[in-house]
């Protein structure tokens, strides 16, 4: 059964669109579904201050993606890569298993942008 807390995320989404001055960009296309998640950060002092995602994807896609970037603002680079969108969906979120994917996709996507945006520091 859906958590509220994710029912919150599908009626009213947040922190959709692009970050044009992003300091990381991850981007996966599931390859079963086609389901594109593309996940923008922005870091300050060490943390993420801003997160937000572009989606052409199912509602499951849109609402880990936007409950997700939430989640990590105001964490390090180590906890959002410790983030596993499949085991919030399963746990927490209360997504059908054939949504599991979907978030799969979406940590995917930030633990990408995070890796981009560590490339971009060190470079």
């Amino acid at each position: 059964m859906l958590s509220d807390l994710i029912k919150e995320h599908i009626v009213s989404p947040r922190n959709q669109g692009v970050i044009p001055s992003a300091d990381g960009v991850g981007e996966v296309v599931g390859p079963t579904c086609g389901d594109q998640v593309v996940l923008y950060i922005q870091m300050k002092d060490g943390c993420i201050n801003r997160a937000s995602f572009t989606t052409h994807g199912c509602w499951a896609a849109v609402a880990m993606a936007s409950w997700i970037t939430e989640m990590v603002m105001g964490s390090t680079p180590a906890e959002a890569l410790a983030v596993d969108g499949e085991a919030l969906a399963r746990e927490q979120a209360g997504l059908p298993e054939d949504k599991w994917p979907c978030a799969r996709l979406v940590s995917l996507a930030l633990h990408r942008a995070v890796r981009d945006c560590q490339r971009r520091q060190s470079g």
